[in-house]
């Protein structure tokens, strides 16, 4: 056992390759730990024990490369050197042997994972500005290399153990390390998983049994976990115990018994394939002479593609017939199958979507063309290599046109990638035919076949050429695994800069039925051109060098590649403005917070009238904005500075400020004026501006500033001009700050500083110019609408609202109601009017409960207002008068599926809800405590809204998932109270908010509460107050009975 250890050891050593092989996991590793370490909390180290069995486990997936490349030359050395007669002829013990050679590939394995982790935590001590423990604590890092190291190693190497022992075939093993891979990744969707399953938890059940079935362990990792809190997080290991310790017990004595089986078929003999036995004929026959005969030769274009052909169909047949072409068929199906059913089926907090076309097509051009990638590199690879691996490339090699094969094999692989893509297609037809939903949108799959096909197609040609220039097999197959890894997954992103030259990289983006791809088609195919005439370059210049004949046509062809790369590189980049690097914008931050911080305690004006006309021109994705500022001067004390900011994205055309006499023009988006005249206490100025935006593909969009073709959606007001100094330019790395000597950061004002009164509500008139077929929607009420030369306007007005606005556009169909007095439209697209009516009823409900537990609604109209899927970031964002929602979910949702997951009742209880809390008529203090006066009471009268609906058993299932999530989240983030919360705490905000709140109902009564929350709207509306969390629980126990003060004082903490 020890002689055939050290003989496989040695043999490794001697082989350049081992080095290459070593020196990429450490760099891989030190990558990962010094630039890619992902965050799980960050109130976490990076180098916290759970942090780093995290991140261990989740490496731990390239024990599965590891081990298939190690799998090949090891367990398969004896067959492909034909020894293993020779083998058998010696007194060696065929078990001994075969437990010998696993623990071989075992160690080996190991040993290479071993090696990525060291270069892991190297890298992750050396890295900069992150969040780290002091010191190096070695436990922490050898307690998850065993439990998930040494453990999936063993799971991993017995599997393609027994696999190699007892199929003696390379193509199952190499399906079984892609299968067990697929394995991993569906395991995580039902693990809780921190980077997976925050918005889509699964149930305590599903999570259990993915604890006990998850091969790699992950899936108990977390659910042991989830009861820790951050400090035990920080400072001590998840423990082995529970589910994680019946887990890890359960797969390595699995794992023994795959090792046993292996060796019990474990043979030095090779198989034979029995040969059916023919009946012999007890006829002689007799064949007469025929005379020799000389074949004429005929070479022309004919006879080249008859044997261009003949090529193909030798390799299709190869193909399609081989039992890999139908197992990697099936393991594509299924796993593009389960991420399809996922997409659909939102797990436990979200209703079924429809299976829409454009939704299935998202979820392939998302999962399919990552395991093409790794199909073509294995078929390309063998198809290349197979003649000389039979020994007839000798024969093959004398034929006239045997220089033609590799057009044959790019025609085979053409084939196989066609197949594959139908198959995919076939599949998302089929889930549409099974949930019943025959609306197809071909627009959608042929982006399938522009986002997959092609960019597949790209990568076969340069794969052709990387066997074409390689050696042997063995170093194609390498150098193909670590271009595919590096070239064709998100790792191009980090390692190449500009987009032009990442051709071979899918697209993930997103599909909408506004506008179906949108601007991304047209750069897309521009890029992949670009790609194909860089790769036929490269192939002429190779034959150009290799073969000597027809040199003038090749250097023909050159030119021609040439300059269509030149052309579409020129069209793409068309333009493009490189991005920042992080040195610049750190500069950039640095020098704001030092020139400008000191505006923190200088007091400026308050807008308090905004006149505007805005633009919008959807086929050229831009917005031109023509506005008016009346400013006030508030304070008590002139005004003598004034801090401008205008946001870099927008172009100033002008922008001039005027106050008596004075004119200043201004020229930069970040401008400080020193006044001549200073502004006198209750005395206005006036800021006049005229700014422009337009975007680019290649340069990508802003979700909150998307203007699109169809379903245009702008947080407008963010894009306005601004006064004062933006805390959030500044600098939240601690380390970073300390190395610019910046000091500590601003933090948020704390929950018992004194209340500063401030009158900044404005009156905003905004006017609104679209396309003639499309509508815009604006916020507060509609004035009036006109058409002049093919253009739609329409003139919104509010009164007395925070500075924050928005708009959409797009081709509308609306449904109207009236309810009281208030007109209730929705402006949907034509195709989305399945839950309309169920809109327009819940959000009578939630008026109804609303206005007569709080208070009256301040407007005339509600208007919804749908917009396209590039919007992202939200469900609904409510608005003064108008909420807007993307289409993915409101109007997608299948409500008569699932369990009563009413998503529409919820985003409509929670969103009218948000007229009362946080739009116009409470808009709290900005402070500690902000969001539970916005989200947290926007919960409450979501659930209760939910109650009235569906009955208290349904609302408290509902509130069972909030409670989930919140436990889920608890442990990455220091215990806070709930009267401190601060915006992007959305586990405490929503989910804590909605638990204590409905608590609250149940201690002192729904209609006391009720009570309660509508003094302390009647007493703090606004612009009179600006509240803070503290004066709700004054309101909250003065209507409560003395005996439950302690508790509720307790439920907020």
């Amino acid at each position: 056992m020890r002689t055939i250890f050290l003989n496989d050891i040695q043999i490794l050593a001697k082989q350049k390759a081992t080095y290459i092989a070593l020196l990429v996991f450490v760099g891989i590793g030190f990558m990962i730990g010094f630039k890619f370490n992902i965050s799980v909390g960050d109130e976490l180290a990076a180098n916290a024990p759970y942090s780093v069995g995290f991140m261990i486990g989740l490496l731990s997936l390239i024990i599965i490369l590891i081990a298939t490349v190690l799998a090949f030359p090891l367990l398969f050395k004896e067959q492909d050197a034909n020894y293993g007669l020779i083998v058998f002829s010696t007194p060696i013990k065929k078990k001994a042997f075969a437990l010998a050679r696993f623990c071989s590939f075992y160690l080996f394995t190991l040993f290479g994972f071993f090696i990525l982790v060291t270069g892991y935590a190297v890298g992750l001590h050396l890295a900069a500005d992150t969040q780290m423990n002091p010191g190096f604590d070695l436990w922490n890092f050898l307690y998850p290399f065993l439990i998930f190291g040494a453990v999936n190693t063993l799971v991993v190497c017995s599997i393609l153990f027994f696999v190699a022992q007892r199929f003696k075939n390379k193509l199952l093993v190499a399906i079984s390390g892609v299968l067990l891979y697929v394995l991993y990744m569906i395991a995580l969707m039902f693990s809780n998983a921190p980077f997976m399953a925050q918005a889509l938890p699964q149930s305590v059940w599903v999570q259990r049994v993915s604890a006990l079935a998850d091969l790699f362990g992950l899936s108990g990792y977390f659910f042991e976990a989830k009861d820790l809190n951050v400090l035990q997080r920080n400072n001590q290991v998840v423990p082995l115990s529970n589910l994680l310790f019946i887990n890890r017990l359960a797969f390595i004595l699995f794992s023994f018994g795959m090792v046993y089986f292996g060796m019990r078929s474990f043979s030095f003999l090779p198989r034979f394939k029995r040969k059916s036995k023919k009946q012999l004929s007890s006829l002689k026959r007799s064949y007469p002479p025929q005379p020799y005969s000389t074949v004429a030769n005929v070479f022309s274009n004919t006879s080249k593609w008859q044997a261009i052909l003949s090529f193909i169909k030798v390799d299709s047949i190869y193909l399609f017939k081989s039992i890999a072409f139908v197992s990697i068929s099936i393991l594509l199906l299924f796993y593009v199958g389960v991420e399809m059913f996922d997409d659909i089926n939102k797990g436990i907090r979200l209703p079924q979507l429809y299976a829409s076309s454009g939704l299935l097509a998202q979820t392939i051009n998302g999962t399919f063309y990552a395991l093409g990638g790794l199909v073509l590199v294995y078929f390309v690879n063998d198809i290349f290599w197979r003649s000389k691996a039979s020994g007839f490339s000798l024969i093959e090699k004398t034929t006239y046109y045997a220089i033609e094969k590799r057009i044959g094999h790019m025609g085979s692989i053409v084939l196989l990638i066609f197949s594959l893509t139908a198959i995919m297609l076939m599949e998302a037809i089929v889930f549409q035919l099974v949930f019943r939903f025959t609306v197809f949108d071909w627009e959608a799959y042929f982006g399938v076949f522009v986002f997959n096909t092609l960019p597949l197609l790209l990568f076969a040609l340069f794969l052709l050429f990387i066997n074409t220039v390689s050696k042997n097999k063995s170093m194609a197959l390498g150098v193909s695994i670590v271009c595919f890894l590096l070239l064709a997954t998100p790792i191009a992103k980090s390692i190449i800069t500009n987009s032009l030259f990442r051709f071979f990289s899918g697209y993930r983006g997103t599909y909408s039925d506004f506008l179906g791809y949108g601007a991304y088609l047209y750069p897309f195919l521009w890029r992949l051109a670009f790609g194909f005439s860089l790769i036929g370059t490269v192939f002429m210049l190779y034959n150009f060098i290799k073969l000597p004949s027809k040199r003038f046509f090749k250097v023909i062809g050159i030119a021609i590649f040439t300059f269509l790369a030149v052309v579409s590189a020129l069209r793409y980049l068309e333009n493009h403005v490189p991005k920042k690097g992080k040195e610049e914008l750190v500069k950039e931050q640095v020098s704001y917070e030092k020139k400008y911080r000191k505006y923190q305690n200088i007091q400026q004006p308050t807008i308090k009238k905004v006149n505007t006309q805005i633009d919008l021109y959807p086929d050229e994705h831009s917005y031109t904005i023509k506005g008016e500022y009346i400013l006030k001067n508030t304070h008590l004390k002139p005004i003598d500075s004034i801090l401008i900011d205008v946001p870099e994205e927008m172009e100033i055309i002008s922008l001039v400020y005027e106050y008596g006499n004075e004119k200043i023009k201004i020229e930069d988006h970040v401008s400080e004026l020193i006044l001549n005249r200073p502004v006198q206490s209750k005395d206005s100025a006036k800021l006049i501006f005229k700014t422009s935006y337009k975007w680019q593909a290649i340069n990508g969009h802003n979700p909150f500033n998307s203007v699109v073709e169809d379903g245009s959606f702008m947080r407008i007001s963010r894009y306005f001009p601004q006064f004062g100094y933006d805390e959030g330019k500044e600098l939240t790395e601690v380390a970073l700050r300390e190395t610019h000597g910046l000091g500590k950061s601003t933090k948020w004002q704390k929950l018992e500083a004194p209340k500063e009164k401030r009158d900044d509500a404005i009156d905003l008139t905004m006017q609104i110019s679209t396309n003639e077929d499309q509508i815009a929607v604006g916020i507060g009420e509609l004035k009036k609408q006109w058409q002049v030369d093919d253009r739609n306007y329409y003139e919104y007005n509010a009164k007395s609202i925070p500075f924050r606005f928005a708009l959409s556009s797009g081709a509308y169909q609306i449904k109207s109601v009236k309810h009281n007095n208030i007109n209730i439209s929705v402006y949907h697209h034509p195709l989305h009017k399945n839950n309309v009516e169920h809109l327009i009823k819940n959000t009578k409900l939630t008026l109804d409960y609303c206005t007569e537990n709080f208070g009256p609604y301040p407007f005339t109209s509600i208007r919804y207002s749908e917009v396209s899927s590039f919007t992202q970031g939200f469900a609904g964002t409510a608005y003064p008068g108008t909420i807007f929602m993307t289409e993915n979910m409101t109007f997608n949702a299948n409500l008569d599926a699932g369990d009563n997951q009413d998503v529409v009742n919820e985003l409509a209880g929670h969103e009218v809800a948000h007229f009362w809390w946080g739009t116009n008529q409470i808009a709290p203090d900005y402070r500690e405590g902000y969001s539970m006066l916005t989200e947290s009471l926007a919960m409450y009268t979501e659930m209760m809204v939910y109650k009235k609906m569906y009955g208290k058993k349904k609302m408290m299932e509902r509130l069972a998932i909030h409670q989930q999530i919140y436990d889920a989240e608890k442990g990455l983030h220091e215990k806070k109270s709930l009267l401190r919360v601060a915006p992007g705490e959305t586990y405490l905000a929503y989910s804590k908010g909605a638990m204590v709140f409905v608590e609250l109902s149940e201690l002192i009564g729904e209609n006391q509460l009720n009570s309660a929350l509508k003094s302390f709207f009647q007493k703090n509306r606004y612009p009179k107050a600006r509240p803070i969390t503290l004066d709700l629980l004054e309101e909250i126990l003065e209507v409560s009975d003395t005996s439950h003060h302690t508790k509720v004082k307790s439920l907020f903490e």
